[in-house]
């Protein structure tokens, strides 16, 4: 039996979202906590009510009359929000922002620090070039800059007594792992970029902390298809705020006539809206069928937002979930053998998969699983002669022996992944109900629970199947059927050769 490590497959500041799924996957019962329904969405947090007005002129002055638009800029329980203005029905545009109006990377190529940075990453030019923005009192863009929170709310920026919180999740990996690669990006800038052009980049307004600034705002305001190598800042349309139910959807469409190459980014309803309401999409959302949701801690972790809306028919699961990253141990004595066969199912030696508290584990999961764990007597599904059918026959029970090693090792590692929480999931729950709503603690709870519940889920499944481990149909009761050797209920149909005295 392997022992099994779960952890956090951590990423740096690349672009990806997932998808949730349909399924009937249980969390063990708990103290329910009834928990107060609202969004908490603040990659805008806290922005001065004196910001609004330079916005608003700022986009007049972009070429956006506000009049015009079904949507406007407003200030809604602290945070910058876009604001529908006028009733608009489903499928139609809240806002269409010309191409004209977005930072891109053409504008900053076009600035005095272009020639300069030409040769970074995407998102990174963009970054630097908020920060030469900031620096200047006649900005250009200094009306747009004005909107934007002085200390972005991701986790990146929370406090070490706030990041306690999250002591044992998998999302204080992905926040360290996030510091550590942007920091050592900032190093590598300031060796090769900063000192040898201060009069481009000064030291007053280049320090780390201004650094990490610009990337988390960044981080905070794109969303897909203005991202990876197209990434882009979109005024206005960056004031959407994040909520899992179905609200908007950024789109690209083609403006200003019909030979014109002119794009608009346009900020599609997905639902009716009445005036007043605040305008909503799912930061989370998969963007292909293929694409899994994002994790609540995913989305934490980008947008320092956080949909606390509870699902009434369930208070007591929240909408987060697990990272399991598994890998063929290189000692493995078959290790070449079940590298050839996942590579010839399009798999690699190395994978992770989401776990979620309301969903089983998937079948690739399980397959992984068990071709993780083969060996012994179930080895000879590993021969060539097999190869090609190996991996579906991994997709279902190989043998009682497979079967108890896959079950004991995610039993064990859920385990003691729970262990490593300083909290238990009562003990969270309880917490919720005395919490002000839409703090970081709140935040960081919620984000530990969602963890602790499916890994808690995740253990009662394998302590399920374990405990009907007798009554699973394995590997070579499968092919007995399928020569007719065995009967549909698993008797012999040799019997009647026995009892009529024909053998």
């Amino acid at each position: 039996m392997h022992s099994l490590l779960l952890r956090l497959h951590v990423t740096n500041a690349g672009f990806s979202s997932a998808r949730r799924a349909e399924a009937s996957f249980p969390c063990r019962q708990h103290a329910v906590v009834e928990v107060r329904r609202r969004c908490v969405c603040s990659a805008q947090a806290q922005a001065d009510v004196e910001t609004l007005p330079p916005l608003s002129a700022w986009v007049e002055q972009r070429g956006l009359p506000l009049k015009k638009l079904n949507v406007r800029p407003e200030i809604v329980e602290g945070d910058l929000c876009l604001v529908v203005s006028k009733p608009t029905k489903k499928g139609q545009p809240l806002v269409a922002v010309p191409s004209s109006a977005w930072l891109t990377q053409q504008v900053v190529r076009s600035s005095s620090i272009g020639s300069l940075v030409e040769d970074l990453e995407p998102w990174l030019q963009i970054a630097l070039f908020l920060l030469h923005e900031r620096s200047k009192p006649d900005a250009a863009w200094q009306g747009f800059l004005d909107s934007i929170p002085a200390a972005p709310d991701v986790p990146l920026f929370w406090s070490e007594e706030e990041l306690s919180q999250l002591e044992g999740t998998q999302l204080l990996s992905s926040v360290q792992g996030y510091r550590q690669f942007f920091e050592a990006k900032y190093a590598e800038l300031e060796e090769q970029l900063f000192a040898p052009h201060r009069e481009a980049f000064p030291p007053k307004s280049h320090q780390l902390d201004d650094f990490l600034w610009a990337v988390a705002t960044v981080r905070s305001r794109v969303h897909s298809p203005l991202d990876g190598e197209d990434v882009a800042l979109v005024p206005l349309a960056d004031l959407v705020q994040h909520r899992k139910l179905q609200g908007a959807r950024w789109q690209l469409q083609l403006a200003g006539g019909l030979f014109s190459k002119a794009q608009a980014l346009v900020v599609e309803a997905q639902r009716d809206y009445a005036e007043g309401e605040v305008v909503t999409m799912d930061f989370g959302a998969p963007l292909t069928e293929e694409d899994q949701e994002k994790l609540d801690s995913q989305v934490l972790l980008d947008y320092g937002a956080l949909d606390a809306d509870r699902p009434q028919a369930d208070p007591g699961v929240v909408q987060g979930g697990f990272i399991l990253s598994l890998a063929l141990p290189e000692d493995d004595k078959y290790y070449d053998d079940k590298a050839d066969i996942l590579e010839l199912n399009g798999l690699s030696e190395a994978a992770s998969f989401v776990l979620r508290a309301n969903e089983e584990p998937s079948e690739q999961l399980l397959g992984f699983l068990r071709l993780l764990n083969l060996s012994g007597q179930d080895a000879f599904l590993l021969e060539p002669l097999f190869r090609n059918e190996a991996w579906g026959h991994m997709l279902a029970p190989v043998s009682e022996a497979n079967e108890r090693a896959v079950y004991e090792s995610m039993m064990e590692g859920c385990r003691a992944a729970l262990q490593g929480y300083a909290t238990s999931i009562d003990d969270d729950l309880r917490a919720l109900r005395d919490t002000q709503p839409g703090t970081r603690l709140e935040k960081a709870i919620l984000v530990r629970l969602g963890e602790k519940e499916t890994l808690d889920a995740t253990l009662a499944f394998f302590e399920d199947r374990y405990d009907r481990l007798a009554t699973l149909e394995f590997y070579q009761e499968r092919r007995l059927k399928r020569l007719g050797l065995l009967d549909d209920d698993g008797g012999s149909t040799y019997d009647s050769f026995f009892v009529d005295g024909i053998a």
